[in-house]
């Protein structure tokens, strides 16, 4: 399965970078096409809801990382720790689920994994059961693939199912919504951020706090955080109705605090269409090291 859905949501980062924080890269590593390598992330979305549906804690706490986090869809944190106790305790349970096509880049010791999954599931005694999509953020910690960060959103009722046609024009007007994050960006448009971002947007840095849109665009506002140029590699796009995920690696020059954090990074975003636009809602991404 994939998600812990626990009703959260999630977002292009470039930005990312921002709140995550972690250092320069030496040299721009390549994306691994190792089947071994990727399958093996595949293998941890499957575990994760086998491990869930089984009640399996000691599975569960060997899959997420201590430092693992979320933010819901009330803009709170949530920690591994809440989130195995809700499975322990019943608050939440998961009875059934089938994983969609899973969509991983690896590089290095950092992996970005996202797909669909539907499940059958309760919280607080309701029926919470649908369709829903997934991204996580994985680090190899001891020779071990763990999540440390994950978002995710509802995309249909669990009574209607849709298939997620990728539409081709569509993958390309993710694509170029993440190159136009990235422009407005170094041009330092604070109006156009101000569009693509959504108000509830949110992400949650390396430090484990919660970082919103409005200091996201403080910081470029006051040039504490510059973007100098980037550039994009190859993306994956998911999208379903008004859901999307887009996920892929990107080459920055910038300048945080006067100091140069320049390097590699690979980044996912959830965007939700509303108001018949597109906006980020939640965004994960970790330095390529």
């Amino acid at each position: 399965m994939k998600k812990l859905q626990m009703g959260k949501v999630v977002g292009t980062v470039l930005l990312a970078c921002v709140c995550v924080g972690w250092a320069l890269a030496e040299a721009p590593k390549t994306q691994s096409k190792d089947p071994i390598v990727i399958g093996a992330v595949k293998q941890v979305g499957q575990d994760m809801g086998d491990a869930m549906v089984a009640g399996d804690m000691d599975k569960l706490n060997q899959i997420f990382a201590d430092d693992w986090a979320t933010v819901a869809s009330s803009g709170k944190i949530s920690t591994k720790e809440g989130f195995l106790s809700d499975l322990k305790s019943g608050k939440h349970k998961l009875t059934w689920f089938e994983n969609g096509p899973t969509d991983v880049q690896v590089f290095g010791d950092v992996a970005v994994a996202q797909g669909s999954v539907k499940e059958k599931r309760t919280d607080d005694g309701k029926d919470t059961s649908g369709q829903f999509l997934w991204m996580d953020l994985l680090k190899k910690r001891d020779g071990k693939w763990a999540v440390v960060r994950s978002a995710g959103a509802r995309v249909v009722s669990a009574d209607s199912p849709k298939p997620g046609f990728q539409d081709p024009a569509m993958v390309e007007t993710m694509k170029q919504f993440a190159q136009d994050t990235g422009d407005a960006m170094v041009a330092g448009d604070i109006d156009k951020l101000n569009q693509i971002y959504a108000d509830d947007w949110a992400t949650i840095g390396s430090s484990g706090n919660i970082f919103t849109k409005e200091g996201l665009l403080n910081d470029f506002k006051t040039g504490k955080h510059k973007l100098l140029s980037f550039e994009l590699g190859p993306m994956d796009v998911q999208v379903f109705g008004d859901v999307a995920i887009v996920q892929a690696s990107v080459i920055e020059k910038r300048i945080h605090d006067g100091k140069d954090i320049s390097g590699q990074f690979v980044f996912m975003d959830l965007l939700k269409k509303r108001d018949g636009k597109w906006v980020i809602v939640r965004t994960l991404g970790a330095e390529v090291i």
